[in-house]
């Protein structure tokens, strides 16, 4: 006698886990060179390492540590070797009303030493070394943001293969208890107790769930491509997803807490803090040019017309610039960067708002979620129970399987549910994680 044990094989494919980082990825093997195997937390790492965004987002720090020394040398001693020598001649008259001769030379004469200069007081100098400063911790933090960017990129992609790879396993065993229901309705209708409509509407469902796996089959392979691509796999390189997707309880959170914390961790509201002290420097920076400028300059050479004939040659000088008149330049340049200053204190409120959002939405998602995840496994349950029941009646002779049918399409639409339920349980806590700046802290751990 048969009958259908569905909780048991269903319940283990569905509940495929969520983020298991537990079970290490295995690297590619000799025998099969081209299956890459990684779990959720491998596959976050390797995304951190050759993603391009990422790879991007570190140049451009790096960028910006280069262009912050190049602020600052002109603020340090600047020192040079220089050597010259020069065959001259000068018409007097061009200098002289009556030269007691036109032409003066020609002469020769040679000269080597050291030349200096050292700043002593410029204020735009400075500003610009803070603001050099300055931009290293804003590029910093935009390649945090870009690094969360990535993990939440990759985190997603791998959650739709975990989803699609519950819904093959779910299709593949509903084609299993399909099949079986279906040589059942057979085999009644060979003893003659059971009707040919019967097994054609068993060889229908069949048939049916068949197409559903040849779909969920194409969808799991379709996902793994993308993920590969985010990952910048070779073109060879086949993915395998180990984890599998699982609902665990998480404890409760506090809403103004998670938003408060929020505000302080995002790497973008740390990017566009330096970028309001960016714009306050720049503006203090044009307003200083009114300030007087002090530089230090001088050589010693060793100077003659004959490298045998030289004596030491030096000049130290002491410069002091007031400006006076710019034309206006420098109110106009002022004023442009207080315009630009009010606009960067505009796009931190429209941060902070949008970060406000993020998390009360992803918390809100999270919390249905997890009622809906528990509302799902109910569900479940309960069409495994249809099954057995309505399998049992066509046993019996009460019924044709109308109802065997009926309750089978009822457990396809409680696997789906519970397949998307889960889905959207981890996908809100990645949302969670992704709107309070910790989603690689929470990845890659």
């Amino acid at each position: 006698m048969f009958t259908p044990n569905i909780k048991a094989a269903a319940w283990t494919n569905l509940f495929a886990v969520f983020l298991a980082s537990s079970a290490p990825g295995q690297q590619p093997t000799h025998t099969a060179p081209l299956v890459l195997k990684l779990s959720l937390k491998e596959a976050v790492q390797l995304g951190l390492k050759q993603n391009p965004q990422r790879v991007i987002a570190s140049l451009e720090t790096s960028k910006s540590k280069h262009a912050s020394d190049i602020s600052r040398s002109p603020l340090l001693p600047q020192a040079a070797i220089s050597a010259d020598t020069a065959l001259a001649q000068y018409n007097l008259e061009t200098v002289e009303a009556n030269p007691p001769r036109k032409a003066a030379g020609p002469f020769q004469f040679a000269e080597a030493g050291p030349t200096f200069s050292q700043t002593v007081f410029n204020m735009p100098l400075i500003r610009g070394y803070q603001i050099g400063r300055e931009g290293v911790r804003q590029a910093t933090a935009q390649e945090e943001a870009a690094r969360e960017e990535v993990v939440s990129a990759v985190v997603n992609q791998y959650l739709l293969v975990l989803r699609a790879m519950a819904t093959r396993d779910a299709a593949q065993a509903r084609v299993d208890l399909a099949q079986r229901l279906y040589e059942q309705a057979a085999q009644l209708q060979r003893t003659g107790v059971g009707l040919n409509i019967d097994t054609v509407r068993a060889n229908v469902e069949l048939q049916n769930e068949r197409q559903n796996l040849i779909d969920a089959e194409t969808q799991t392979r379709t996902t793994r491509y993308v993920l590969a691509e985010q990952l910048d796999l070779p073109k060879e390189q086949e993915l395998e997803a180990t984890d599998r997707m699982e609902f665990f309880e998480l404890p409760n959170m506090d809403r103004d807490e998670l938003v408060n914390r929020a505000l302080r961790v995002r790497p973008e509201m740390r990017a566009i803090q330096s970028e309001q002290k960016i714009a306050a420097l720049e503006r203090k920076s044009f307003a200083e040019e009114r300030y007087p400028e002090m530089s230090f300059n001088g050589f010693w050479m060793y100077q003659g017309a004959h490298i045998n004939e030289g004596i030491p040659a030096y000049r130290y000088q002491l410069s002091l610039d007031f400006p006076i008149f710019t034309g206006g330049r420098i109110h106009a340049e002022t004023e442009r960067a207080k315009i630009a200053e009010k606009q960067v204190a505009e796009l931190r409120r429209q941060l902070e708002a949008q970060i406000v959002r993020e998390v009360k939405s992803a918390l809100d998602e999270l919390t249905a979620a997890r009622t809906a995840v528990n509302v799902a496994k109910q569900g479940f349950e309960l069409a495994n129970e249809e099954v057995a029941q309505a399998h049992r009646r066509f046993q019996a002779g009460v019924t044709t399987n109308v109802e065997v049918i009926t309750a089978q399409d009822a457990l396809a639409r409680a696997s789906d549910n519970q397949i998307a339920a889960l889905y959207r349980f981890n996908q809100a806590r990645a949302a969670l994680a992704r709107a309070m700046g910790e989603i690689e802290n929470t990845y890659t751990k």
